[in-house]
């Protein structure tokens, strides 16, 4: 924002500079998604959608920031920037560098080893996990049917696993098809648009 604007309009700081607005609606949705995310002990998809700067990147720092600091749950991320290629492989290794405490850990090639291992780590973990992916719109309906199996796969062997997904309208559109309902009558949608107070 240049500087004309700012004077126009009265501002003092960038719009990047301020802090975050929590308003009344939007802590009580910060506190439905936490309790949903694992305090709860229910496993499942959990899908944060809104347009362009509305906000969904500094709120999901907000609630892994919350998450964090109350210790209840264990924070997981992925952090790969390139989400028209994340794949399920690339959430398990994101899972494995989060979870695994010995730094010689190596993660298994093969897929069914791979998966014992995470269950195995899970098991030491004694917490709920969470599992944030931001722009997750641009994932592929088919790592959203993995990941839901992964989901039921840590859910059968006792262990808690959540996945955060933030992203543009588009993914709660996708989820809404019928050819993912498979996935999207198991996803709790919040919509950040709608959360603007009048």
């Amino acid at each position: 924002m240049n500087d004309e604007i700012m004077q126009f309009f009265g501002l003092s700081k960038g719009f990047h500079q301020v802090q975050f607005l929590e308003t009344e609606t939007i802590k009580k949705q910060i506190e439905n998604i936490k309790y949903a995310c694992g305090t709860s002990g229910i496993s499942g998809i959990i899908a944060l959608t809104g347009m362009v700067g509305s906000g969904k990147t500094t709120l999901l720092w907000k609630i892994q920031q919350q998450l964090l600091e109350e210790k209840q749950v264990l924070v997981c991320r992925s952090l790969s920037t390139d989400k028209k290629r994340v794949n399920i492989n690339t959430l398990y290794t994101a899972l494995f560098f989060d979870l695994a405490k010995d730094k010689n850990f190596k993660i298994p090639n093969a897929a069914e080893q791979r998966e014992r291992k995470l269950l195995e780590l899970v098991k030491k973990q004694d917490k709920p996990i969470v599992l944030f992916i931001d722009e997750a719109h641009d994932l592929s309906s088919q790592t959203l049917i993995s990941l839901k199996r992964m989901i039921e796969l840590v859910y059968g062997s006792g262990g808690s696993l959540t996945v955060i997904l933030a992203g543009h309208p588009k993914l709660g559109n996708d989820l809404r098809r019928p050819t993912m309902e498979e996935i999207g009558a198991r996803t709790q949608i919040f919509q950040l648009n709608h959360w603007i107070e009048n």
